[in-house]
């Protein structure tokens, strides 16, 4: 696992959503009652990416189908089959500011 530092602390505002690149990765930072979260910019239902999304709670609607994912987990925020599918779920890393600075491990 290693730790890329990312992003300015301050340059991403409560409830808003960033995409960075890391090891060739397109990853969306979002910041969430002062937690930064990350997770894929990537749909696994279709591929769209998740920055166009829609934030409800700490559940991002991706804006192609309307899937919605815990922001925290990664788990697909319906119920039934859709949760035991390999796609159901999206990659989430930990985060971590330090000094300013946000750092995600890969």
């Amino acid at each position: 696992m290693s730790a890329w530092i990312v992003a300015m602390e301050d340059k991403l505002a409560e409830e808003k959503m960033n995409v960075i690149t890391v090891e060739g990765k397109k990853i969306l930072l979002i910041r969430k009652e002062g937690t930064v979260y990350a997770i894929d910019n990537k749909c696994p239902h279709m591929g769209c990416p998740l920055k166009g999304g829609i934030l409800e709670g700490y559940v991002l609607k991706c804006s192609c189908h309307n899937w919605g994912f815990d922001i925290r987990t990664g788990m697909n925020a319906k119920t039934g089959a859709y949760v035991d599918k390999p796609d159901s779920k999206v990659s989430t890393y930990q985060t971590k500011i330090s000094d300013g600075n946000i750092s995600v491990m890969l």
